[in-house]
């Protein structure tokens, strides 16, 4: 019998049985600890096929502020939390590359089972230290929580200056990121190479002329501005890749730089452009600050808030980097059980364990049967329990009520989120379930998602808005959205159910209001 918990769905993530299988087991772990004080040990997670998997936490360890509280008390004992935290991210992530670096310089294929073995263990270790990605998330979240200083302070010191209605914009400037975010690097980066490139006359004409596969080839007739080319795919290989997903092709690449020179603004213009756009968001959050001229206490939460979002975004990158090494690993390790990495990706972490111990292999018939109708992680009080079978997994989704996500929703024309990213606009809708299919989007389409992450990067240089059905005021897709102008709202919980591409739609972000003008389904059957 399962104890009963008050779960609330968090967010979806394009990911694996495999990975959450250790993702949520670091989770209970306390590897942040003294700095930050956080754990979880109720979790959640479901795994649909073609949709990913849907995280759920325990809403009552939320609601009675024990969570937040523990986030909020590591701040406010602590006046080097900056400091501190950015120290320990060094040491976590460190130990963890320090682990890819010997999957990475072995020849994997020559190794022992014992040999293999260690690799395998060494790395989950470093994997399950604690909390590694969502330490921040929640963090941002606890610094935003209504009881904490923060919040309680804007609100107060706007009342005072007679813009309590502003609230929402003030929230919003305080929540920009005084670092570069991955996504702004990248773009950075991306841009001074095309910029580079662009001065070459023959390269140049190169791109504007050339198919993808023909600029491939005869850019490496240029050394210096290939040289450029590889070095930057080659440092960002991990920025467009998410859990289950692959390092971009050459050729890929080609076609983003492509875009880049043939663009009506040529690199060097769009490079001003986005490094004003940085310069300007800085420059307001330092104007505003002055303005509210808060205390010391809520200028130092303020700091740690500014550190979270920062370190958000990068080590999920990092996160993803890491398994770019540990995907070799899995390939050597599927090879000698006779799987494919699809398939093994289906193993908990637990199960290959099982087979280095004593060579258990889950049979075919039930890695097909988790295919087919996915699986279901519970964590309670930090004890693993992996649910497998279509009636099992019904099973446990109704009787702990986490059904929510997976009910359709009514006909509705109108519906509600966060505005996070200002502005105002009308177009069509992309509907992405995944950022497989990023090249899908057309410029100027709205973009609609469970929520954007590293992998989405390359569709806020086509979209005209982005709308998401997760998140809040610090989440991926509004860093990035206000970096580039793009209105967005965010958590609105139904926006992949509700829309489908080619319904035009109104995107008022001021508001946080998405409003359906026309259905495509309607279009067609007329």
């Amino acid at each position: 019998m399962h104890e009963k918990i008050n779960w609330f769905w968090m967010h979806r993530r394009n990911a694996s049985l495999h990975h959450f299988s250790f993702l949520m087991t670091g989770m209970a772990k306390r590897g942040w600890s003294p700095v930050v004080d956080f754990w979880f040990d109720n979790q959640a997670v479901v795994g649909v096929p073609g949709k990913g998997c849907y995280v759920f936490y325990d809403k009552d360890q939320l609601k009675s502020g024990v969570k937040y509280k523990n986030i909020q008390d590591s701040i406010d004992s602590n006046p080097a939390f900056v400091k501190d935290f950015q120290r320990r991210t060094d040491e976590i992530f460190g130990a963890l590359f320090f682990k890819c670096l010997d999957i990475e310089t072995d020849n994997l294929s020559l190794l022992s089972d014992k040999e293999l073995h260690r690799l395998y263990l060494g790395f989950i270790d470093a994997m399950t230290v604690g909390p590694l990605i969502t330490v921040q998330l929640f963090g941002i979240e606890a610094c935003f929580d209504e009881n904490y200083r923060i919040i309680q302070f804007l609100r107060k010191r706007l009342q005072e200056l007679g813009k309590g209605k502003e609230f929402e914009t003030y929230k919003g400037i305080l929540s920009v990121n005084i670092g570069e975010t991955v996504a702004f690097t990248e773009k950075k980066n991306f841009y001074q190479v095309a910029a580079e490139m662009a001065k070459n006359k023959d390269i140049y004409a190169l791109f504007q002329n050339e198919s993808l596969q023909e600029i491939s080839e005869k850019l490496k007739k240029y050394p210096r501005e290939n040289a450029l080319f590889e070095r930057h795919t080659k440092k960002y290989e991990w920025v467009n890749t998410e859990y289950v997903s692959g390092g971009w092709s050459r050729e890929k690449w080609i076609g983003e730089f492509k875009t880049a020179l043939t663009d009506v603004l040529l690199p060097d213009e769009q490079l001003k452009i986005i490094l004003q756009s940085f310069e300007d968001l800085n420059a307001e959050r330092k104007k505003t600050i002055e303005e509210l001229a808060p205390p010391k206490d809520v200028l130092h939460a303020l700091n740690c808030l500014s550190e979270l979002i920062a370190q958000r975004d990068w080590t999920k990158g990092y996160f993803t980097k890491a398994l770019l090494s540990y995907n070799v690993l899995l390939d050597e390790i599927a090879r000698r059980i006779g799987k494919t990495r699809e398939d093994i990706l289906l193993y908990s972490y637990h199960e290959i364990e099982a087979y280095f111990l004593d060579g258990t292999i889950i049979p075919q018939e039930e890695i097909d049967d988790r295919k087919s109708n996915g699986f279901v992680i519970l964590i309670k009080h930090g004890s693993f329990e992996l649910v497998t079978g279509k009636k099992k997994i019904q099973e446990v989704i109704e009787s702990e009520k986490i059904s929510e996500p997976f009910e359709k929703v009514a006909h509705i024309t109108e519906f509600k989120g966060l505005g996070v990213s200002r502005g105002c606009i009308r177009g069509k809708v992309r509907v992405l379930e995944d950022a497989s299919k990023i090249s899908e989007l057309v410029e100027g389409e709205i973009l609609v998602t469970y929520m954007t992450t590293i992998e989405f990067i390359p569709a806020f240089r086509k979209a005209a808005a982005v709308v998401t059905d997760e998140g809040g005021m610090s989440c991926h897709a509004a860093i990035v959205s206000r970096e580039f102008k793009l209105p967005c709202v965010v958590g609105t919980k139904v926006a992949t159910r509700v829309l489908e591409t080619g319904d035009e739609v109104e995107v008022d972000a001021d508001n946080g209001k998405v409003k359906i003008l026309t259905k495509h389904s309607f279009i067609q059957q007329t």
